[in-house]
């Protein structure tokens, strides 16, 4: 019975609080980066809330436990080595979260919910410096390596 417990709390709670906290850090790495325009959209599906204020744009879905993705816009496009900043503030955020709260349980309490919260984000931290693309999705480890991949193709191309 434990277990079917822990697992709600990770599913409607640690999941969204970790997730929220992963594209905080792309949010973050955005406002450094001075995006005009910075969205958080965490769900699929029709809009349930919308918020705004001054240039960042929350969007809440009917299926905010599926998806959540951060887009940034800028007037001047963003540099390769921005958008490395940018996608890369994602894991470190979950880097933190995983950390904190991996001391937390050895050093305030080890409770089961808090090693299950440190174990998602470890997980999510890991998940996403792998760099992998499906459809048209892809982590942000694929996108730092495309990126950097892209800067030796072209930096090949012009010594040649």
């Amino acid at each position: 019975m434990i277990y079917v417990i822990i697992f709600f709390i990770l599913v409607f709670i640690i999941a969204p609080i970790s997730l929220l906290f992963h594209e905080i850090g792309h949010i973050v790495g955005s406002a450094f980066m001075r995006a005009s325009t910075i969205r958080l959209t965490i769900g699929l599906g029709k809009p349930l809330w919308h918020t705004k204020f001054a240039n960042i744009e929350i969007v809440i879905r009917r299926f905010f436990l599926i998806n959540s993705v951060t887009s940034t816009v800028r007037n001047t496009p963003f540099r390769k080595r921005e958008k490395i900043f940018i996608t890369i503030m994602g894991p470190l955020f979950s880097g933190i979260l995983t950390l904190m709260t991996y001391i937390a349980y050895h050093a305030l309490i080890a409770s089961d919910i808090l090693y299950v919260f440190f174990l998602f984000n470890l997980w999510l931290l890991i998940i996403n410096l792998i760099p992998f693309k499906i459809g048209h999705k892809q982590s942000d480890g694929y996108t730092v390596c495309s990126l950097v991949i892209h800067h030796f193709k072209m930096k090949r191309i012009k010594s040649a």
